[in-house]
């Protein structure tokens, strides 16, 4: 057994090597644009800022303040800021902890970044247009300005579910959006605009937006991205609301940003890509400059790690991510013994036979349903159902993965409960103990040893399944990296870097598994 970990330690430590060879390679030989904008307009829209439904006291009084804003030329001095390079631009404290909720000192603004000059971060501030209305606005109430960063699609729930004030992002009204949440006046007028490979010159020729979509019906099987939920996934799948017809010959691909998805045309994977036309720009201009060279992605990446705020991040989620594994552990150690105990007791009164189906329904449920499903639920869904406000969603994720490691490690319990031989249980009755007191001086401890090796590696998996946890805002080891590679435009090394984290922290737990077994070997050679 021994020989084999050796053995798979050298092949992970080869493909690692072989895969930093292999991007120093492929980066070094991009020293020209690998990707460019057609200059063409598909779209004509508006932007507009969210609000919960219902919430007609802030969407009244933020349409007095954007009038303002517009009347005295604050608001064209910001954008010109971001448009012509003209004024000091205001950055804001990128808070790591999501754990801030909404009261009457803090203004929360949901956002997603990066969506340059809109808002993206930069040495680990928030900067953009929006981000500067939004502190204006907080300003003149007398608040403080909090801006939280997740998902496009996860901005609206947000906002509805009362964990952000205002949803701040290059968002377009839609029917759609418009059942479920209200909107403010529209600010912005934008469009959309197709990315493409610089070496393809299949719309050189093109002028007008019926150019591009000739091209474009013309082709076949061609996979076109977007980020999903906003206007480049409704225009390039259709939308009878705004009179997009789609591509039906095309195969779309929908991302989490559109970062990635440009980054996917820039390494061959996708054919072309739809975004909003400023932010576009700005994307495929860093990107273009970051692919030139492997050197450029170092100082990209170092650079944003020597961020004071980006540190924090980073331990921030480190920290996050063995806490919710630690924590989530130990709940399902305790509640999964419990529901062992329940699964394995003689069956002699009916509230045990209750008790063993309710625990059979309690396993089926969570180890029936991705982890995932499961968070969403409970932040959500639950929570605002039951009219429970305040609850961090760090303490949701703790709950969450306690809950479903329990499920696991009920079966886990069970099967070393029923692994010490029936006499141990017959030999505590004689001594004149008690069912219970057999079982917790007797039983359970013959159990765990026999179980410890499983369990480290419930544990193992409980570390590795916490990226999932920034479904619901939780910043963790994923979602550090992910910000700061989303952030600089390239993802490589910080990918790299989260992965090594990863692995480091697997095998820490492993000598500490190992470490537990050797001392209980030891006391019972002693005995």
């Amino acid at each position: 057994m021994a020989r084999k970990e050796e053995y798979m330690k050298k092949i992970i430590t080869l493909l690692l090597i072989l895969l930093a060879l292999f991007t120093l390679t492929s980066c070094d030989k991009a020293t020209e644009d690998v990707i460019k904008v057609i200059d063409v307009k598909l779209t004509e829209e508006s932007y507009a800022y969210t609000v919960k439904k219902g919430n007609t006291s802030l969407t009244y009084d933020f349409n007095i303040f954007l009038e303002e804003i517009k009347s005295n030329g604050t608001f064209d001095s910001i954008i010109a800021k971001y448009f012509e390079g003209t004024g000091e631009k205001i950055g804001v404290e990128y808070v790591a902890d999501s754990n801030v909720t909404n009261d009457d000192d803090t203004f929360v603004v949901v956002t997603n970044a990066p969506f340059a000059p809109f808002e993206y971060i930069e040495e680990g501030l928030f900067y953009g247009i929006d981000i500067e209305i939004a502190k204006a606005y907080a300003d003149s109430k007398n608040q403080k300005l909090v801006v939280k960063n997740v998902d496009f699609d996860a901005i609206f729930e947000n906002v509805n579910n009362g964990y952000a004030d205002i949803g701040m992002a290059g968002i377009t009204i839609t029917e759609d959006r418009k059942k479920v949440n209200d909107f403010t006046n529209t600010y912005f007028e934008a469009s959309q605009k197709l990315i493409v490979a610089a070496d393809n010159p299949d719309f050189d020729h093109c002028k007008t937006v019926t150019d591009v979509e000739e091209v474009l019906y013309s082709l076949e099987n061609k996979k076109i991205g977007f980020q999903g939920g906003t206007t480049g996934n409704l225009y390039v799948e259709g939308n009878e609301d705004w009179g997009f017809a789609g591509f039906p010959e095309l195969t779309p691909t929908r991302y989490k940003t559109l970062q990635l998805a440009i980054q996917d045309i820039a390494d061959g994977k996708i054919y072309a890509a739809v975004g909003d036309e400023a932010p576009t720009e700005a994307m495929v201009k860093a990107i273009n400059h970051i692919n030139s060279s492997w050197e450029a992605k170092w100082e990209v990446f170092v650079n944003a790690i020597e961020s004071p705020s980006f540190q924090k991040l980073i331990l921030t989620g480190i920290l996050n991510t063995i806490l919710i594994a630690v924590l989530g552990l130990l709940i399902g150690i305790v509640l999964g013994t419990v529901i062992a105990i329940i699964k394995v007791a003689p069956k002699y009164k009916k509230v045990f036979k209750v008790l063993d189906k309710i625990c059979t329904g309690y396993i089926a449920i969570f180890r029936g349903t991705p982890i995932v499903v499961q968070l969403l639920v409970a932040y959500y869904v639950l929570l605002p159902t039951f009219g429970i406000k305040g609850v961090e969603p760090l303490t949701v994720g703790i709950i969450v993965f306690g809950l479903n490691s329990s499920a696991y490690v009920a079966e886990i319990m069970r099967g070393g409960l029923n692994s010490v031989d029936k006499g141990q249980l017959e030999a505590g009755r004689a001594l004149g103990l008690d069912y219970k007191t057999t079982l917790i001086k007797i039983i359970i401890p013959q159990a765990i040893k026999n179980i410890l090796p499983t369990l480290g590696n419930e544990f193992i998996s409980l570390i590795k399944e916490t990226s999932v946890v920034s479904f619901i805002t939780v910043v963790d080891l994923y979602t550090a990296f992910n910000t700061i590679g989303t952030n600089t435009y390239s993802v490589i090394i910080p990918y790299l870097v989260m992965a090594l984290i990863y692995i480091a922290l697997v095998i820490v737990i492993t000598i500490l598994v190992k470490l537990i077994e050797k001392g209980l070997a030891r006391s019972d050679r002693s005995n």
